[in-house]
């Protein structure tokens, strides 16, 4: 009993928690069926998180799509290939630039939002008021977040490489002369389910990461004015590689199926 206490930090003497890494990690996937008990919530950090991040993602999808179609437009019109430029710049969006854009910018704007909301509890000690209650502040508190991170990912990502799709047509109609049918035929014939599959596996996996990594700098942070701006820094920049890696490593394992 000692030894898992001591790896993850949560000690039942009533004595304030102050979890580690993997403790507050295991806390959180055992109370995850909590966020319906707390469904109201939930259903506040879904609309948050979901409906208010929409035009960043849209905006930031459809630029870096555009971009890809110029590029992959000037790459392949020496040789005279143009005409894969349908399938090229759907295959790219959904695999990997609409949930890759989709979580950075889920990164930035919602683990920001959580460690400082979180973190401003902490620091003046609402958290330790739930505690006295006998509201366990991870089941009340960060639970409904985690759990909206994960789910609102899937929708974000839709809209992303929807809109990023279309700007790509655009880009490609536009500026590099390709004519608009044989860009939706070919993006037709070059599009396959798995490809959708492995689109839409990946969000899930960046949302969670985000809103466990934000939770936890939210939850343990320490300092005052000085630890809350440390606290978000590294929410940003660790919720980013998070994403950045666990695509890797999702993609690593995806193509060793295929």
């Amino acid at each position: 009993m000692w030894f898992i206490e001591r790896i993850t930090g949560w000690f039942p003497d009533g004595a304030k928690p102050k979890p580690t890494w993997v403790g507050f990690t295991l806390k959180t996937l055992t109370s995850l069926p909590y966020a319906l008990k707390y469904r109201w919530e939930t259903m506040r950090q879904f609309y948050i998180m979901g409906n208010q991040a929409i035009p960043l993602v849209v905006v930031a999808s459809m630029f870096v799509s555009m971009v890809l179609g110029l590029e992959w437009g000037k790459k392949l019109e020496p040789f005279g290939a143009k005409l894969m430029l349908g399938r090229m710049v759907s295959i790219s969006v959904i695999r990997e630039i609409g949930p890759m854009i989709t979580g950075l910018m889920v990164a930035g704007r919602t683990g920001a939002k959580i460690v400082s909301e979180i973190g401003n509890m902490v620091l003046t000690e609402q958290i330790d008021a739930l505690r006295a209650f006998g509201t366990d502040p991870v089941k009340r508190l960060i639970v409904p977040r985690v759990f909206a991170s994960i789910m609102v990912m899937i929708p974000l990502t839709v809209l992303s490489d929807a809109f990023g799709i279309i700007a790509g047509w655009f880009a490609s109609v536009v500026w590099m002369g390709i004519d608009s049918e044989f860009f939706w035929l070919s993006m037709r014939d070059g599009l396959f389910m798995k490809d959708l599959f492995i689109g839409f596996l990946k969000p899930p996996f960046y949302g969670f990461l985000i809103g466990l990594i934000s939770g936890y700098y939210g939850y343990t942070i320490q300092g005052g004015a000085e630890g809350m701006g440390r606290a978000a820094t590294k929410t940003v920049m660790y919720a980013s590689l998070g994403v950045l890696i666990m695509d890797f490593v999702l993609t690593k394992i995806i193509l060793s199926f295929y």
